[in-house]
């Protein structure tokens, strides 16, 4: 009983070591991919590697990490804002926008929320009195949603090509 124990605990160490150093290649596309520490990386026939960590926009570029930002939700009642409905910009509040402080995040700037392996975009429309360096609001439909949503923290990228202060 007990070099069958022996045995099964060694079998499972050599299993959990070797995945960090096997190479699996896909002969069809010509692309290596290589594990280490849990990050995937790709390297092609040209010798490029890329960290699959790093989002990529459709054109294959890697996204721009605008850093770690704490994460709030509000709707449009006279509790989470002055009840105009009308953003900082103008116009009115809609899914699919945020308020930032827009000396950290320009107003118009498309972001990308990273929540798992999903790119959530959303644009800066809107600020707030307490919204001050790296928070963004994500504006929601219902002040229920909006508790149920919660705080919490996540990645925010934008578009290689975006000029951020």
């Amino acid at each position: 009983m007990t070099a069958i124990l022996s045995f099964i605990c060694l079998m499972a160490f050599f299993m959990a070591i070797i995945p960090a150093s096997v190479v699996l290649t896909n002969g069809e596309f010509g692309y290596t991919h290589k594990y280490v520490g849990g990050v995937e990386f790709a390297a092609s026939d040209k010798n490029t590697v890329y960290d699959s960590s790093v989002p990529r926009n459709g054109n294959g570029e890697r996204m721009k990490y605008a850093g770690t930002f704490k994460v709030t939700h509000y709707c449009a009642c006279t509790i989470c804002t002055w009840g105009s409905g009308v953003t900082a910009s103008g116009k009115p509040v809609a899914e699919g926008m945020i308020a930032a402080d827009w000396s950290v995040l320009p107003k118009g700037t498309t972001v990308y929320i990273k929540q798992g392996d999903a790119l959530i975009p959303k644009v800066v429309e809107d600020r707030g009195g307490a919204i001050n360096g790296y928070v963004i609001d994500v504006y929601v439909p219902s002040h229920s949603q909006a508790l149920k949503m919660g705080v919490y923290y996540a990645d925010l990228y934008v578009d290689p090509d975006t000029e951020l202060p």
